[in-house]
């Protein structure tokens, strides 16, 4: 004889579960949404001639705001390539589980070093690592926070302007001589040099480049963000001039640079990847 009230009860959980897949599905959407009002994102991978795919981006929305994550992977075999992936998913999943409108420099913080102690789990000493960037838009503000040497810029007026300034031994050198922290002599010769002084998955790690005070976004500004691999193989201008063309979409802006970069004989044996976001206020429509 067939028990009614077991299969009664396992057809309530399984219309449960079905439920709050719905309910998780919908509420992605509207986030998306939500976010869209004010952001279009495109984003683009390329392996370049390399075996291993070091670079990884992620986006992903709140009701609070937008995050983007490039990460760029250091190290040999795969090593590179597991550091990227865990510090881009750790700061993306700390974003979802604890970020908010406020303390977003105590967020970054907190998360930039979680996403450092999680690569020193995974992989070897001083084997492997990753440059990180990661930036927020709340609203009408962006955030953001590098260690390493991608970069950050911004597309206004037609000008694209370098808003970070890295941790390549010679940004660092640069930065020590205006402060008098450094020798003439010693910053000639760090300036010859184009290593990374800090990176996540060290055991040392200490410091962060943040943005303390946001900045103010305008309409039509376009957020970028790309690795070596990209702002290395392309002149600035050539930049420039592919993110000001009229009539297409960031996601075709995307793949006209990569496609630029493929044709570069400098794009040799890198992975290159970058990140569009283009601001919209909440009163005007995209216009491509």
């Amino acid at each position: 004889m067939l028990n009614i009230d077991k299969y009664t009860k396992i057809d309530f959980i399984f219309l449960l579960g079905i439920l709050l897949i719905i309910l998780l599905i919908i509420r992605k959407i509207l986030l998306n949404k939500i976010n869209k009002n004010n952001l279009e994102v495109a984003k683009k991978v390329s392996i370049g001639y390399e075996e291993i795919q070091e670079d990884y981006v992620d986006v992903t929305y709140a009701p609070y705001g937008t995050l983007a994550v490039l990460a760029d992977g250091l190290g040999k075999n795969e090593a590179g390539r597991i550091s990227s992936i865990v510090s881009a998913k750790t700061i993306t999943k700390m974003f979802l589980e604890e970020g908010s409108k406020e303390k977003i420099v105590y967020f970054f913080k907190k998360a930039f070093n979680k996403a450092n102690h999680e690569i020193i789990k995974r992989v070897e000493k001083d084997k492997g690592g990753a440059s990180v960037l990661s930036a927020v838009v709340i609203d009408d503000l962006l955030y953001y926070a590098l260690v390493g040497d991608c970069m950050l810029a911004i597309f206004r007026n037609k000008e694209l302007v370098k808003l970070s300034e890295g941790h390549a031994i010679n940004e660092v050198a640069k930065r020590e001589y205006y402060k008098g922290n450094l020798q003439k002599s010693e910053a000639v010769y760090a300036l010859k040099e184009k290593k990374l002084l800090y990176y996540l998955g060290q055991e040392s790690f200490r410091d962060i480049e943040i943005c303390d005070n946001p900045i103010k976004l305008h309409k039509n500004d376009i957020i970028v963000l790309m690795s070596k691999g990209i702002y290395e193989s392309l002149r600035w201008i050539e930049i420039e001039d592919t993110l000001g063309e009229n009539n297409i979409t960031l996601d075709d802006i995307c793949e006209e640079i990569i496609e630029k970069i493929k044709n570069n004989n400098k794009f040799n044996n890198c992975n290159g990847s970058i990140i569009l976001m283009k601001y919209f206020d909440n009163k005007s429509k995209k216009e491509f």
